[in-house]
């Protein structure tokens, strides 16, 4: 199965562009950008928790030029394994809660089209100005908050991580989409939240398969789930990318995707795979998530054909073989086979 790659549109671009110059950057100025990056970066580890200086010029051409595309590629993943689930069915409207400059906002509604009523709210005024400049043609949103939550999308991309409790709004609406940094904390913490959210009623879509409890959570203290894209970096980030010590060669994000009406019945019969690839001595076993059990699956690459391989990336849904050989904790596979492999786009 090949890795999900996705970047930024180009159409960005020029948008980019002109807001970066209002503020005396452009973005062939990759060691300044870089040198405002690494401020922003180093004012959010010294400011926990606290919210971006949108009155600083430096703050804003760093969030433009680096924050934005890599939260509008972590939104775009989410969004399309929404899209692949007939998540959007029956929803007439997106509020994004917490939008900054809507790197989600812009993301979710690239897939969705012009099918929704679109509403953006967030502290800083400043931010969703630059989110309205952002926007392809066409594109408006709401800052007056008018939908009906029973129809509405709610959705809170790197919210909860800057919130001392789960918002008692966020309750009354139709659909949730969450999404976390794929941290140990935060990831858990979200993990933490399924059982109150199937409390009040909600039902999950992704990227749990299952209702049970989450194996991860109830059987670990230290785990958590996450997902991995790998980015298509535009050649200005990339030379961006040199002068900083963190590179984005992939991405990760913790999400949870929940309704008040069930999933697709057919979600419950496959399997999520929650871990990477494990080497072991002639073995080779990668976690899966599809029930309260913590499982691998498992198989002997040296006990295969010449012209077989199993590669599965993290994230990936799939459908395994019944019958399979169980030992331990274990899913043994025989042969590539046994499983198959959905690609991201196909409908569960």
């Amino acid at each position: 199965m090949l890795p999900r790659h996705l970047g930024l549109p180009a159409a960005y671009e020029p948008r980019l562009r002109a807001l970066l110059a209002e503020f005396d950057f452009k973005l062939e100025d990759s060691r300044a950008l870089a040198h405002a990056i690494l401020q922003l970066s180093d004012y959010y580890l010294a400011n926990p928790g606290g919210s971006t200086p949108w009155n600083e010029p430096w703050a804003q051409a760093a969030s433009l030029a680096y924050y934005f595309p890599l939260n509008y590629v972590r939104a775009l993943a989410v969004a399309n394994e929404a899209r692949r689930l007939g998540f959007f069915e029956g929803l007439t409207g997106l509020h994004d809660f917490g939008s900054g400059m809507g790197s989600a906002l812009h993301a979710w509604s690239d897939v969705v089209g012009e099918d929704f009523a679109l509403e953006a709210s967030d502290v800083s005024s400043s931010s969703l100005e630059l989110s309205e400049r952002l926007a392809p043609a066409g594109r408006s949103f709401s800052r007056v908050i008018k939908s009906d939550p029973r129809s509405t999308l709610l959705l809170a991309s790197y919210v909860l991580t800057e919130l001392e409790s789960w918002p008692a709004l966020w309750d009354e609406y139709e659909a949730l989409a969450v999404i976390e940094p794929s941290t140990q904390a935060d990831a858990r913490r979200l993990m933490g939240e399924r059982e109150p959210l199937l409390a009040k009623g909600y039902r999950f879509w992704g990227p749990c398969t299952h209702e049970a409890a989450c194996p991860l959570f109830v059987h670990s203290a230290k785990d958590w789930c996450h997902d991995r894209v790998h980015l298509d970096a535009p050649e200005w980030l990339a030379a961006i990318e040199k002068h900083l010590p963190m590179k984005n060669r992939t991405l990760t994000f913790s999400y949870l995707l929940a309704r008040r009406q069930a999933p697709p019945t057919g979600l419950g019969s496959l399997a999520r795979m929650v871990g990477d690839t494990l080497e072991e001595k002639g073995k080779t076993r990668q976690a899966l998530c599809r029930s309260s059990e913590r499982e691998f699956l498992a198989w002997f690459p040296q006990r295969m054909a010449r012209d077989e391989s199993v590669e599965i990336e993290r994230g990936a849904l799939v459908s395994l073989r019944d019958g399979l050989e169980k030992k331990s904790n274990e899913v043994r596979l025989k042969t590539p086979g046994d499983l198959r492999v959905l690609r991201s786009d196909e409908s569960v």
